[in-house]
């Protein structure tokens, strides 16, 4: 098992605390950050866009980071070969 060190301003773990519920530890985030993370990079892999709506499903935001349009692109060319 690989062993991630991470680190993460207070100021951050704190927010996201208050969000979520101060009982939560920075190794239970990382570990959904990480979660999340390897979701979206297989829904990209298979063709997939990441999205985030509002409630009601109107307005529409891509979520784009350069690994994710890699994971894209990589399988792209595995399925054109």
């Amino acid at each position: 098992m690989a062993d991630i060190r991470l680190q993460m301003s207070d100021d951050l773990v704190a927010s996201l605390q208050e969000k979520i519920g101060n009982g939560i530890k920075a190794t239970d985030i990382a570990r959904d950050a990480v979660t999340l993370f390897n979701w979206a990079v297989t829904e990209r892999a298979r063709g997939n866009v990441i999205l985030s709506s509002d409630p009601e499903g109107e307005k529409m935001t891509r979520i784009a980071m350069n690994s994710l349009d890699s994971a894209a692109a990589k399988s792209a060319k595995i399925t054109q070969a």
